[in-house]
């Protein structure tokens, strides 16, 4: 068959004509138009007397668009709609092309082709590949955005006494700032304001959704960690063991009758809190010699 070629060169198809029956070979579409027929004169020239003399027309316009062109009375075939002769049909990949339709004759006699288009395919993958672009900076933007938050949420949750992130955490009502418990344990023997905006603290309670969050921060971020001996002796100094505790009954009870309650000691080493500016001073001078300081407030 005329036309059946495979490969030309280095010259890229445009588009590709599969046979689906096996009676008619493979065609690479190299040429901006190719003419399907019975005669001799056509670019795909296939002898059958059943097909017209110069059957129907392919070819690719000047913007890449795909068509095909019925020039037979015996009529061209996109799957079981007719073209009609003198009428053209845009082409996309898929297509089944009926040179003979099986309205027409019996099915092994059919004669047709599945049409390829290479543009289109490579315009998809091109497509494909800016959507997936888009994607990853979009990916990236998200990313760079969740790591933000979660540094900016990282101060959020230090404790401005020991200057570091808060360990079991209580938040002082009614002003709504949170302390590690054993740092607030400390604090309140010598003072009932907060340490951060010296509100007059009524009440504290313990705060678990502050502690999930922390928890899930340290998950992802193992290196903000205390050494697991500073977490034992922060246990230990932890007075607080209620959920919700009113100061002023808290404190009135006898040392000894106190939930847990000793002798009042500063710092995460236990060293006597003679007063709570100074212990504050320790405690951020300990902190920033292991490397651990951040954001604090200024007394």
């Amino acid at each position: 068959m005329k036309g059946s070629n495979t490969n030309s060169g280095e010259q890229k198809a445009w588009g590709k004509l599969t046979s689906f029956t096996g009676q008619l070979e493979n065609v690479n579409l190299l040429n901006d138009s190719y003419t399907v027929g019975r005669n001799s004169t056509n670019t795909i020239q296939i002898p059958d007397i059943r097909l017209s003399g110069v059957h129907c027309k392919i070819y690719k316009d000047s913007e890449d668009n795909c068509w095909i062109e019925d020039l037979s009375s015996n009529g061209t075939f996109i799957e079981n709609d007719k073209i009609g002769k003198g009428t053209k049909k845009k082409l996309v990949s898929g297509d089944k092309i009926y040179l003979l339709h099986q309205s027409k004759v019996k099915y092994e006699d059919i004669l047709g082709y599945v049409f390829s288009s290479m543009i289109e395919d490579n315009n998809k993958l091109k497509k494909q590949r800016e959507e997936d672009q888009k994607l990853l900076l979009e990916e990236k933007k998200q990313t760079e955005k969740a790591l933000k938050f979660q540094e900016d949420l990282g101060e959020e949750m230090r404790c401005c006494i020991c200057i570091d992130y808060i360990y079991k955490c209580v938040t002082l009502i009614p002003c709504l700032h949170n302390f590690c418990a054993s740092c607030f344990s400390d604090w309140m023997v010598k003072s009932q304001m907060c340490p951060q905006c010296r509100e007059e603290v009524t009440d504290l309670k313990k705060n678990a959704t502050v502690n999930n969050i922390i928890e899930k921060f340290m998950e992802n971020n193992p290196s903000k960690k205390r050494p697991k001996e500073e977490y034992e002796e922060m246990d230990a100094k932890d007075k607080i063991k209620e959920d919700r505790i009113n100061m002023k009954t808290f404190l009135k009870k006898p040392q000894s009758q106190s939930v847990g309650y000793s002798a009042p000691t500063g710092g995460l080493f236990g060293t006597p809190v003679s007063n709570p500016t100074s212990f504050v001073a320790s405690t951020v001078a300990r902190n920033n010699s292991r490397g651990r300081g951040g954001r604090r407030t200024n007394y």
